[in-house]
């Protein structure tokens, strides 16, 4: 089995301690981290606290490191974001965007949602952690190194196994985001590992929003909709867990904050010397995140209204619950919607169903940072671990395990 990086410097926090309930003493210091590797430019992050709110400025490096896993290059950027230091929590959750950026780890990565984007062709918007394409510490590269789910020990040194976690990241609502133990009461007589009430019901290679529900469960451990809770203490925070969503899954807070830019750098790969709240449920049907203005945030959430829905079950002869099943906007949804995993649910074509709500598609992108032509475009899980596998999962039993590369890396 592949060894997760682990931190031989112990890392500071960089803010001034906070008396306040702003938290930038949580973000690392990692200007004598090992970085990323010789190639690659020093790991970047600062964290202040500014009026009311937590400002953070990385360049997306990890502090560790970085194993490719993708056909994308490691690349510097300037990022800049801004939470709001006091999360207002909403009386319903709201989703988080399919894909794209929901939150930031504590050092400087971007945090993206449970699912990966509409490649490769054979697996798309899967779970990138079931597929086992991703590195030791849970994260990869498209546009940027991000993360997809989160290991404790990858951000913090001194956090033990069974003890409280600290605090990991924070999502743009500006709640935190902690590892996966927690107190049990205020005396903290019992720690709990805290565990995801998601169910899967099918396989995740494609479409895995579509192959989890969220079914509410008994058992202090159990987390939330959105993967969180409220604490002993009366604050609500979220927990990162080693199933589906692993994150979060979806906003307990108003998510009003976000990238204000996030830039590539010009100078590419070169080496450097050396308040509480209770427990929301799923939103209603329609339900939008707000909008998060000149800021950044997350995108805005199109979901159609009934009326779109009722249009579309008429236009495809559909039953108009199954619609709405297939948009995920049915009665309680949470889910982020996907036009094409919808139109595959309903099996129709993509074009057909985005015409049938009246809206217009738009054009497809061209892929950014493809390899290099003759180069391996993907992973394949071989089924065998060693020292010097590439592409990594999280197991049940809660460990990394990561795999081999098959056939010379070469997909086919």
């Amino acid at each position: 089995m592949i060894r997760i990086p682990i931190l031989l410097l112990a890392l500071a926090s960089v803010g001034a301690a906070q008396s306040g309930p702003c938290l930038a003493d949580a973000f690392l210091d990692v200007s004598e981290a090992a970085g990323a590797g010789p190639a690659y430019p020093r790991p970047r992050v600062e964290a202040t606290c500014e009026g009311d709110e937590l400002v953070v400025r990385s360049n997306g490096i990890p502090h560790y490191e970085f194993v490719q896993v993708t056909p994308n290059p490691l690349l510097e950027r300037n990022n800049e974001y801004r939470l709001p230091a006091k999360p207002t929590l909403l009386d319903t959750a709201v989703p988080i965007p399919l894909l794209g950026g929901l939150g930031v780890a504590v050092n400087g990565i971007v945090i993206f949602g449970p699912n990966e984007g509409p490649v490769p062709a054979e697996e798309q918007f899967g779970d990138p952690v079931f597929n086992a394409i991703m590195d030791a510490c849970m994260g990869h590269t498209a546009l940027e190194y991000h993360y997809h789910a989160m290991v404790q020990r990858c951000l913090s040194v001194g956090a033990k196994d069974g003890d409280p976690s600290p605090i990991l990241g924070f999502g743009y609502d500006g709640v935190p985001i902690r590892g996966p133990w927690g107190c049990a009461d205020a005396d903290c007589s019992k720690v709990l590992r805290y565990r995801s009430s998601w169910e899967e019901v099918r396989e995740p290679h494609q479409d895995a929003w579509d192959a989890y529900e969220y079914v509410e469960k008994d058992g202090p451990e159990y987390l939330d909709a959105c993967n969180g809770h409220t604490g002993p203490e009366g604050d609500y925070h979220y927990h990162i867990t080693e199933t589906w969503p692993y994150i979060l899954g979806c906003f307990s807070g108003a998510p009003t904050g976000g990238p204000v830019r996030g830039r590539r750098r010009p100078e590419i790969s070169q080496a450097r010397p050396g308040q509480g709240g209770g427990r929301p449920g799923p939103g209603p049907a329609g339900n939008r995140p707000p909008r998060a203005g000149q800021r950044g945030g997350p995108p805005r959430d199109e979901r159609p209204g009934p009326e779109e829905v009722q249009a579309v079950a008429a236009a495809l002869s559909k039953d108009a619950s199954e619609v709405a099943k297939a948009l995920r906007v049915e009665p309680g949804g949470i889910k982020p919607i996907n036009l094409a995993a919808s139109a595959r649910t309903l099996e129709v074509d993509t074009a057909k169903l985005i015409e049938s709500l009246g809206r217009t598609q738009p054009p497809r992108r061209q892929r950014q940072n493809q390899a290099p032509p003759g180069e391996p475009e993907c992973f394949f899980r071989c089924g065998q671990s060693e020292e010097n596998a590439v592409g990594c999962t999280l197991t049940p039993d809660h460990k990394v395990l990561c795999f081999r590369p098959c056939d010379d890396n070469k997909c086919g």
